[in-house]
């Protein structure tokens, strides 16, 4: 793989030492084999249990990296039925991590070549931290050049598809799982936007522009870089001023 890139996405946060246990079972393979890797954090900050959170992290960062070894670490479930697994793009990235839906959107972005389930009882682990014993160890072992061994599966655990909110950002931004492709709005229409979930709904008008400050006064609707519908409100915190969670349901209100 040349230089060896392999980068590290969690939901462990920076204040325990699950990161720095990581690294050392990687560094410790790598140093075992007289090879190296620079190994990237991409985000420990990924809001706990939440895997539409991590899902969509992977989405907008592994695209952009050269072809890597990733490991994903959001895994609520640890020490279930889950699979572990490892998928091959097919622009040779590598993703590593529990088959809970993570790996969605990144690799229906990349597309896949293969889906193999790690053989758990190949790696002695414990039954609550995967991340050091079984994903951080097979990414040690492909960056030495290990063949990837175990079950070929023909895909992956996939989240809602159902229109809904995927992702909140640190700005309050609401970004939906509604592509591009799916909408028509003209710009600068106003556009009608119910948003709701078991306790509420609440109805919005956002005018549809191409970047935030272009609606400096009301809400606001766009295509994300990502190609997803975002719902914003200029220099505010529209999650916030909506009461608007993840996974509340999303309906495009005709006239």
């Amino acid at each position: 793989m040349g230089d060896t890139i392999i980068t590290l996405t969690t939901d462990f946060g920076s204040s325990e030492g699950y990161v720095g246990a990581m690294k050392g079972r990687i560094l410790s393979i790598l140093k075992e084999h007289s090879k190296s890797a620079e190994i990237v954090d991409i985000t420990h900050e990924i809001r706990p249990f939440n895997i539409y959170h991590g899902a969509y992290v992977l989405l907008t960062s592994i695209p952009y990296f050269p072809p890597s070894i990733h490991v994903a670490v959001v895994d609520p479930t640890v020490g279930s039925e889950r699979n572990p697994i490892v998928i091959i793009t097919k622009n040779n990235h590598y993703l590593i991590g529990p088959d809970n839906g993570l790996f969605h959107y990144v690799s229906e972005r990349l597309g896949i070549k293969r889906i193999i389930k790690i053989d758990e009882k190949k790696y002695s682990s414990s039954s609550t931290f995967h991340g050091r014993d079984i994903f951080a160890v097979v990414a040690g072992e492909i960056a030495i050049g290990e063949c990837i061994e175990g079950e070929e599966l023909d895909s992956i655990v996939k989240l809602k598809t159902e229109p809904c909110v995927i992702h909140i950002d640190r700005f309050g931004n609401i970004i939906t799982n509604i592509k591009k492709e799916d909408v028509d709005f003209k710009y600068r229409e106003s556009v009608k936007i119910k948003i709701k979930n078991n306790k509420k709904e609440k109805i919005i008008e956002c005018k549809f522009v191409k970047s935030y400050h272009e609606e400096e006064d009301g809400f606001l609707c766009l295509i994300n870089s990502e190609g997803f519908l975002e719902i914003s409100k200029f220099m505010d915190n529209a999650s916030e001023l909506l009461g608007v969670n993840y996974l509340d349901e999303v309906e495009i209100l005709g006239e």
